[in-house]
C-alpha cells in the first residue's frame, strides 16, 4: 500500500494508542489528541502498527516536538529522539516549578 496512513490498520492503531494513554503524555491534556510514532513509521515499517511504538500527544505538544525539537515533520524520528524530548520536557517542567 503506497499510503499506509489511509489504511484501516493505521486508524485502528491510532484509536488503540489514544484509548490506552487517554491523555497527552507530556502535558496531560485530553484536547485534540493525536497518536505519535516513537520510531518513525516511514523508516520502521515493521513497527508501524505496533501499539508500543505509539504515544498520545495533544496537538500543541505534537507540533512542539516536530517543529522545535525535530525541526520538521519530515525528519526521521527514533526512540532516542523521543527519550531526549521527554528528558528535556521533564527538566523544563521542574525549572518552571522552581
Amino acid at each position: 500500500m503506497s499510503n499506509w496512513r489511509k489504511s484501516k490498520e493505521y486508524r485502528h492503531w491510532r484509536i488503540k494508542v489514544i484509548r490506552r494513554d487517554k491523555v497527552c503524555v507530556i502535558c496531560g491534556s485530553n484536547k485534540r489528541r493525536q497518536a505519535h510514532h516513537k520510531q518513525d513509521a516511514s523508516y520502521h515499517s515493521t513497527q508501524r502498527f505496533d501499539i508500543e511504538n505509539g504515544v498520545t500527544l495533544c496537538y500543541d505538544c505534537h507540533r512542539n516536538f516536530h517543529t522545535n525539537f525535530k525541526r520538521s515533520y519530515r525528519e526521521k524520528c527514533t526512540d532516542y529522539d523521543w527519550s531526549n524530548f521527554i528528558c528535556l520536557t521533564d527538566y523544563l517542567r521542574k525549572k518552571l516549578k522552581e
